[in-house]
């Protein structure tokens, strides 16, 4: 193969579907013919002109690379030691040899190489991601899957790493009461993750029926509707819904009321991990923060967070195929975006792109 079709950020708002060279593997890489790749919400932010990996590793934004494709959400096919296997891969390399590498912080390396996203791989014609029908990947990043584990199962491993790191961060325990502001992917990851570690009840909000329906199918204790009503209320509703005052809060919105909101549910020691960083004016004061209460973010993921999202979704203690809203062929990944960002309209709750 010398061409390939792949979805290529051209510019804020340019995505085309286009023939582009194949790519070759560099050293220590290997070639995955991709069979799915997910559309996160960070690929939402990259066709606006964003550079999300940046602001909440590195704390301000980037310009993006030239032709960018997208998508660090992937599975497929690569050859190892003369055989085929299936894979879900591991997106991202760090450096190894930077202070938060050798500190076993990794995830906040600054020279992480990044596919999919605008980190590392300066130099090439295009900056590799899963939205094409081959990509490179290196070779210690390919994790055999297990028949139990679908393609399309095998998209949701990359936020799955992130909702164990972030979990695993803010000290989930046994008997803990949990609330998810925001019932997209990454936070019905995050609410089953909290089980796994030992949750005793786990409430979430939206304010889209697609996002609440599938929260309840997937268990949760309870899914507040927040289209009728202000984020204060919201925050009662979820508390009274918990059964007291919560021990985690994981915020996915962004929203700087649902955050203010949020402080109010704390219990004392009760921890706000801001999952899309902490919203322009939230305001913290004496009574938010007494009682060791605290508030932080989370970026990222381990290479051992990924791992341990495998053997949980292989054991069905991780359910994702309820979240699984829409399904397309590259050739289409215009209209998947679209469908994507506006899911009020459509429905979709996880978009898919079969390469």
């Amino acid at each position: 193969m010398t061409q390939m079709l792949a979805a290529v950020l051209e510019g804020p708002g340019m995505l085309l579907v286009r023939e582009v060279p194949a790519p070759e593997p560099g050293p220590g890489e290997v070639l995955c013919e991709v069979a799915a790749c997910g559309i996160c919400g960070s690929d939402l932010r990259y066709l606006a002109g964003e550079n999300p990996w940046a602001k909440h590793t590195l704390g301000h934004e980037k310009p993006n690379p030239p032709d960018m494709i997208l998508g660090h959400e992937v599975s497929g096919v690569v050859e190892v030691g003369g055989r085929r296997v299936r894979a879900g891969l591991l997106a991202f390399r760090t450096c190894g040899e930077c202070p938060e590498c050798l500190r076993g912080r990794s995830q906040l390396c600054t020279r992480t190489e990044h596919l999919g996203h605008g980190a590392g791989w300066e130099g090439r014609d295009f900056n590799p991601g899963g939205m094409a029908q081959v990509m490179p990947v290196w070779r210690e990043n390919v994790h055999e899957l297990p028949d139990s584990v679908s393609f399309d199962q095998a998209t949701f491993l990359d936020g799955l790493g992130v909702a164990i790191h972030a979990v695993r961060r803010a000290g989930v325990a046994a008997g803990d009461s949990v609330a998810v502001l925001g019932a997209g992917p990454i936070g019905m990851l995050i609410a089953q993750a909290a089980r796994v570690w030992g949750a005793r009840r786990v409430v979430t909000t939206d304010v889209y029926a697609a996002a609440l329906e599938c929260a309840l199918e997937l268990g949760l204790d309870a899914a507040v509707d927040g289209r009728a009503a202000v984020p204060d209320e919201v925050a009662c509703e979820l508390t009274r819904a918990a059964g007291g005052a919560l021990n985690v809060v994981f915020d996915s919105t962004g929203d700087l009321a649902m955050q203010q909101a949020a402080l109010t549910m704390l219990a004392p020691g009760g921890l706000l991990m801001l999952m899309a960083g902490a919203a322009d004016g939230l305001r913290l004061t004496t009574a938010s923060l007494a009682g060791e209460r605290t508030v932080t973010t989370s970026s990222n993921n381990l290479p051992e967070d990924f791992a341990r999202g495998l053997e949980l979704l292989a054991s069905r203690e991780i359910v994702v195929e309820p979240m699984v809203s829409h399904v397309f062929p590259l050739s289409d990944a215009v209209e998947a975006f679209e469908v994507a960002a506006n899911k009020h309209a459509s429905g979709a709750v996880k978009v898919i792109i079969h390469p």
